[in-house]
Order: C-alpha cells, then sequence, then structure tokens
C-alpha cells in the first residue's frame, strides 16, 4: 500500500510538470511564428527597396491581418523620418514591425534603417 500511495504522489509531481511543458512549447511556437513573420515583413521591405529604389518604402502605418496557417498573427508596420546621427546620408527612414497573436500580446518586435544613397 505504502508503494501506491509514493508512486501515486510521484505521478502527480510529474503530470504537472508535463502540462507545464506542453503549455511552454506553444507559448515558443507562437513566438518563433511571429519572429518568422516580423523577419518576412523585413525582408519583403528591403526587398522593394532593392528592386523599386528608396521611394518603395514611403513613410505611414499599415496593419495586416494574417490568414490561413497564420490566423490569428496581426502584423503592424510603422515606417517614419529619421534624422538621428545613426543616419549615414540625408535622408533615412526608420521601420518598426511588430507582431501580435491572437491574444493581443506582442510577441515579435523588429526595426531597421531603409536610406537613401
Amino acid at each position: 500500500v505504502m508503494v501506491i500511495v509514493i508512486l501515486a504522489l510521484a505521478s502527480l509531481a510529474i503530470g504537472s510538470q508535463f502540462m507545464q511543458s506542453a503549455q511552454s512549447w506553444m507559448l515558443d511556437e507562437r513566438i518563433q511564428t511571429a519572429s518568422q513573420l516580423a523577419q518576412e515583413r523585413a525582408e519583403q521591405l528591403l526587398a522593394d527597396r532593392r528592386l523599386n529604389e528608396y521611394a518603395a518604402v514611403p513613410a505611414g502605418t499599415s496593419t495586416e491581418t494574417l490568414t490561413g496557417n497564420f490566423t490569428g498573427y496581426t502584423r503592424n508596420t510603422v515606417v517614419s523620418a529619421y534624422a538621428g546621427p545613426a543616419c549615414p546620408v540625408l535622408d533615412c527612414r526608420e521601420v518598426v514591425i511588430t507582431v501580435t497573436d491572437a491574444d493581443g500580446r506582442v510577441r515579435a518586435e523588429t526595426s531597421l534603417m531603409v536610406a537613401d544613397y
């Protein structure tokens, strides 16, 4: 009887750890997906800049509500003029890309600078 009680207590502890790790894996997956979506948008903007010159990245804000495999994710892109000391030329734009999940929590954010050279 004592062995059964000890095994029952041990299985409860192991079971709760398993549940916590499963929840952690889901959160990790959301963060990884959001990071990939932010990187995808950054690469798209850099490709537009390379192919269509500086005017292809105009100042402004755009919001995409994603569908398909990415239903629930929202990608927000803010492009604004930047005139700080990090700008190597006369005209730069700062780009901030934020990705939120279905819970409305920011899961990834990246920023980059686009220069008119």
